[in-house]
C-alpha cells in the first residue's frame, strides 16, 4: 500500500494527539479526583480568595468584602440573588465601569449573552480569570471523556456553536454566545480534528445549516458528535436522510446546493472544502441507502461517542437517538449555562455530575425552603441523596450566591462532592388547583406514554387552562404527524392521563374528586415546533443552537398562535 505524504503527516500527528491527551489526562484528573475528595476544604478556599481579591471592585465594597473572613462573613454580608440583582453592576461593567465587578488585577474580555429561555437575553461580563477557569472546566470534562473513549481519538468531531457577533456593549465590548467564544478560544491542537468549519455556525437558517455541517462532514471519518439538544441531532439526522440524493450529487460534482439559503460570505469561506469532489464516499453511501433505504449516521460514520444533553427536559429525547445513530456511548454535556460550566459528568449514560469546583463556589437550597424569609442553605458536602436544591453560583463573572432557577437533585457523592442531576427549570410548574405539576413530571409522564402506545413524539407542550366556567384542565399539544390515526391519538391521551395521575398525587386527587378535568389532547399542524424554533430563535437573537422547547407554559392563550388540527379528552374516569 502507497503512503502518501499527507497521510504519513496525518498519522503522525493521530499519534502525537493520542499521546498529548493521554499524558495531560494523567496530570490533571488526578489532582482534579484530589480536590473532589476534599471538596470542602476546597470550595470554602476558593470562595475566600475571590473575595479577598474582589473588595475593592464596587460589588466588593457595597457588601463589605473586607470585613468577611470566613464563610458565615459571606452568607451574612451576601444575600441569595437573582439577576435583577446583579443587573446595575452589570449595566456599569457595560458602560465602561469595569471595576464595578472586575477587580484591577483582571482583565474584561467581552460579554456572553444569556438564551433567556423564559425572557430578554441577558448580558454576563467575562474575564480573563473568568475565561481560564471556564476553559478549565471544560478541558477536564473533555480529557476524561476522551480518556474513556480513547479508541476514538484520531478521528473527527462534529461539533456547532452559537453565534459569534450578537453586537455590542455601549463601551464597544464584543458580546457572543459563550459556545461561540470557547470554539474560538479553543485549543490549537485540537483544531485540525474538527469536522466543519465555524463560519457554519454563522449560517441562520437551521435546515442550511445543518445541510451544510454534513456536506463537510459526511466525507470524513466522525467518531465523536457534540451537540448540546438531543433533538438538534435528530433533526440533523432526518436533514441527511430527507437530502440524501442532494448529499450525493454535491458530493460528485463537488458542491453546495444553492437549494439552501447560504450567505455568500459563508459559501466563499467554504469554497476550497465544497471543491474537493468525493465520488468514491458518494459510490459508498449509494450503497448505504440501496441497502438500508435510508442514509442515517449509524451507517455512515464509523462507532460514534455523542456528547448531548441526557438530563433534564431536554433529555427525554435521547431515547431516540439509536434509531439514527445505533447504539452510540453517550455522554452528558453536564449542567452548562452562559454564566458557567457547573457540572461535569464523569461516566457515560449518566445525567448526573460533579460541580465544577475549578470555576466557581456552589451552595445550595433545598426547594422547599425557597419562600422561605432565612433559607438554610448548604454546602454541596452536606447535600442528601434524592433530595432536590436549587443551585447557587458564585464565580469569576461577578456573580455571588446567584440563584439561576436550576433545579438539581443529588444522586450521590464523589468523595466530598456531590453528583448533580439537572431537573428542571424552577419556575416550569402549573398550579391551577394545588396540584403542582411540574414540567418533568408532564414530560416523563408523556414520553412513557407515546413509548406504552408505539408512537415517537416529536415535541410537546403543556399549558394549565381555565373554560369560560373556570373549570380547570391541562392542554396538552402534539403535532398530528406523529400519531398515525384518532385511535392512537386516543390511547395516548388515556394514557398520559393515568401517568400523571400515578407520578403526582395532587393530580391524582384533584382529578378523582372532580376539581380537575381531564386533559385535552390539541394536535397541531405537522411543522408547528420546527416553525415556532426558529420565530423564537429569530425573536430573541440567539439563534437556536440552545434553544429549549417549553415542555410547560403558564399563560395558556401561548396555545393560539398554533393552528389545532384536531383534539382528543382523556375518558380515564369516565369509563
Amino acid at each position: 500500500m502507497t503512503v502518501t505524504h499527507s497521510s504519513f503527516a496525518r498519522r503522525v500527528n493521530d499519534l502525537f494527539a493520542r499521546k498529548a491527551i493521554c499524558s495531560i489526562f494523567g496530570l490533571r484528573w488526578p489532582r482534579f479526583r484530589s480536590q473532589l475528595e476534599n471538596a470542602k476544604t476546597q470550595q470554602e478556599e476558593w470562595l475566600l480568595n475571590r473575595i479577598r481579591l474582589c473588595r475593592d471592585t464596587k460589588f466588593g465594597r457595597d457588601h463589605g468584602f473586607a470585613e468577611i473572613q470566613s464563610l458565615a462573613d459571606f452568607r451574612r454580608r451576601v444575600p441569595v440573588g437573582r439577576y435583577d440583582d446583579f443587573a446595575p453592576y452589570i449595566q456599569a461593567v457595560a458602560a465602561g465601569e469595569t471595576s464595578a465587578l472586575i477587580p484591577s488585577a483582571e482583565r474584561l474580555v467581552q460579554f456572553t449573552i444569556t438564551t433567556g429561555s423564559g425572557g430578554a437575553p441577558k448580558l454576563n461580563p467575562v474575564s480573563n480569570t473568568w475565561m481560564k477557569q471556564y476553559r478549565q472546566a471544560w478541558d477536564l470534562w473533555g480529557l476524561k471523556l476522551f480518556a474513556d473513549h480513547r479508541a476514538n481519538l484520531g478521528t473527527q468531531m462534529l461539533q456547532l456553536a452559537g453565534k459569534w457577533d450578537m453586537g455590542k456593549t455601549p463601551a464597544g465590548h464584543q458580546i457572543s454566545m459563550v459556545s461561540a467564544l470557547l470554539a474560538r478560544a479553543q485549543n490549537p491542537m485540537m483544531k485540525p480534528y474538527y469536522a466543519t468549519p465555524s463560519p457554519v455556525n454563522d449560517i441562520p437558517d437551521p435546515v442550511a445549516r445543518y445541510y451544510t455541517a454534513l456536506r463537510l462532514s459526511i466525507s470524513q471519518r466522525v467518531g465523536w458528535i457534540v451537540l448540546m439538544n438531543p433533538g438538534t441531532l435528530i433533526r440533523m439526522a432526518e436533514i441527511g436522510d430527507e437530502f440524501k440524493e442532494l448529499l450525493l450529487k454535491d458530493l460528485r460534482d463537488g458542491t453546495l446546493s444553492d437549494r439552501f439559503d447560504v450567505p455568500s460570505d459563508v459559501r466563499a469561506s467554504l469554497s476550497s472544502r465544497i471543491g474537493r469532489q468525493c465520488a468514491g464516499r458518494a459510490a459508498e453511501l449509494e450503497e448505504i441507502i440501496r441497502r438500508t433505504g435510508t442514509l442515517y449516521p449509524k451507517d455512515y460514520w464509523p462507532p460514534l461517542v455523542i456528547a448531548c444533553w441526557l438530563g433534564g427536559t431536554a433529555g427525554f429525547q435521547k431515547t431516540a437517538l439509536p434509531r439514527y445513530f445505533g447504539d452510540a456511548p453517550l455522554r452528558d454535556m453536564g449542567l452548562v449555562s452562559s454564566e458557567g460550566r457547573h457540572t461535569i459528568p464523569i461516566e457515560d449514560n449518566k445525567p448526573e455530575g460533579v460541580p465544577s469546583i475549578v470555576s466557581g463556589y456552589y451552595e445550595f437550597l433545598p426547594v422547599e425552603e425557597i419562600d422561605s424569609q432565612q433559607p438554610v442553605v448548604l454546602g454541596g458536602h452536606e447535600l442528601e441523596v434524592d433530595r432536590d436544591y436549587y443551585l447557587l453560583m458564585t464565580t469569576a463573572g461577578g456573580f455571588y450566591r446567584f440563584n439561576i432557577g436550576d433545579i438539581v437533585r443529588c444522586r450521590g457523592f464523589v468523595g466530598q462532592a456531590p453528583l448533580l442531576d439537572f431537573l428542571q427549570k424552577g419556575d416550569r410548574v402549573g398550579d391551577l388547583e394545588g396540584e403542582k405539576l411540574t414540567e418533568r413530571q408532564v414530560l416523563e409522564s408523556a414520553h412513557a406514554a407515546a413509548k406504552q402506545v408505539g408512537v415517537e413524539l416529536t415535541e410537546i407542550t403543556a399549558a394549565p387552562f381555565r373554560d369560560e366556567s373556570g373549570r380547570p384542565r391541562y392542554l396538552i399539544l402534539a403535532e398530528q404527524g406523529d400519531f398515525c390515526d384518532d385511535t392512537r391519538a386516543r390511547e395516548f391521551v388515556d394514557e398520559l392521563d393515568r401517568r400523571m395521575m400515578g407520578i403526582n398525587f395532587l393530580v391524582n386527587y384533584r382529578r378523582r374528586e372532580g376539581v380537575l378535568d381531564a386533559p385535552r389532547l390539541l394536535l397541531i399542524e405537522t411543522g408547528s415546533w420546527s416553525r415556532y424554533m426558529h420565530q423564537e430563535s429569530e425573536r430573541r437573537g440567539t439563534g437556536d443552537y440552545q434553544f429549549k422547547h417549553p415542555g410547560l407554559v403558564h399563560n395558556s392563550d401561548w396555545t393560539r398562535q398554533f393552528k389545532v388540527v384536531s383534539q382528543q379528552d382523556s375518558q380515564v374516569l369516565s369509563r
